[in-house]
């Protein structure tokens, strides 16, 4: 690969962040940190073949020899644009770098609601020390049903099986079955899951697909003691449907950390219902590895770039996943 070959790295980067990168050029690949967008599109006109950040249709313009986009988050709903997804360029992405973290968040509110902590913390804030009337599951024998077996999803049902969870899950690409999952459909298998589970774990994308996936007809089909679980984009679910069921019992209880309109109104009737839990889209803040996590993904892709091996974290890019 010739010297001129340039990586840009836009917004910049920590020094260094961005020496771990050269280093992981070597000699193959100049490194370009720079420091405004101008700076960015200077570099990008230059020769630059890699670039790593937040890509835009002015920078994508500027940049005829582009082969590879490095983007800095998992999510791609906000950074896919129509240039972009036409552009033969490999677009690449954080994919698994929060798989444990978000799982995490996501079997926290499984708990919470199976012991029946969404009522004891309002009593608690209320000082009233009454210890009947709280629904508790049994997660030993309760069913999981995981809407996306991707990385969160995997991690999702590996906790679940670990509790003896029957464990279902949908995705539309993977065929692979885990031994934890026991039972592994496409997505028309949306209605059995949905069906047969006590809880629900919504771990998808944001994609065109998935978009409004969960209205008032699948919410009908759940178990009236069944919990919905959002850690994956709030898009997916209907939030009026959502809570229009949530008051009228047709589901037990939702556990949300996303939202179709972030921040969640003040007024949001969600804020006051004793059967739904709420996170501020928190389930992949940053934990003390993240930032390592990151890094060490894209120093091994400009290492694989380099050496012209294939990508790690490849995104289908009319499918922003």
């Amino acid at each position: 690969m010739p010297a001129a070959e340039t990586l840009v790295l836009f917004p910049p980067l920590p020094d260094d962040e961005a020496r771990a990168l050269a280093d992981a050029a070597v000699d193959a690949l100049s490194v370009v940190n720079a420091a405004d967008e101008e700076a960015a599109r200077a570099a990008l006109s230059s020769g630059a073949v890699a670039f790593y950040g937040r890509i835009t249709p002015g920078l994508l313009r500027s940049a005829p020899n582009l082969r590879w986009v490095q983007t800095p988050m998992a999510g791609l709903e906000h950074y896919i644009f129509p240039e972009l997804v036409a552009h033969p360029l490999t677009l690449t992405n954080m994919r698994g770098v929060y798989n444990d973290h978000i799982a995490d968040h996501a079997f926290g509110f499984v708990l919470a609601f199976a012991r029946g902590f969404h009522v004891y913390f309002r009593r608690q804030a209320r000082r009233e020390w009454e210890p009947s009337g709280v629904p508790i599951t049994d997660l030993a024998g309760a069913t999981l049903g995981i809407i996306g077996l991707g990385g969160i999803g995997t991690e999702v049902a590996r906790r679940g099986k670990t509790s003896q969870m029957r464990v279902l899950a949908i995705d539309p690409r993977r065929t692979d079955k885990p031994e934890f999952v026991d039972e592994l459909r496409g997505p028309d298998g949306l209605d059995d899951l949905l069906r047969a589970s006590d809880f629900v774990v919504i771990c998808a994308p944001h994609t065109p697909e998935t978009e409004k996936m969960i209205r008032g007809p699948q919410l009908e089909t759940m178990k009236r003691s069944a919990y919905l679980i959002n850690i994956g984009r709030g898009v997916i679910v209907d939030l009026a449907d959502l809570t229009q069921a949530l008051r009228k019992n047709v589901i037990a209880g939702a556990g949300l950390d996303v939202f179709e309109t972030e921040p969640l109104p003040s007024e949001h009737p969600f804020w006051a219902m004793e059967n739904v839990l709420l996170t501020p889209h928190t389930a992949a803040v940053d934990a003390p590895h993240t930032a390592a996590r990151r890094l060490n993904l894209v120093c091994e892709n400009v290492r694989r770039f380099v050496a012209g091996e294939p990508l790690q974290n490849v995104v289908d890019k009319a499918n922003w996943f």
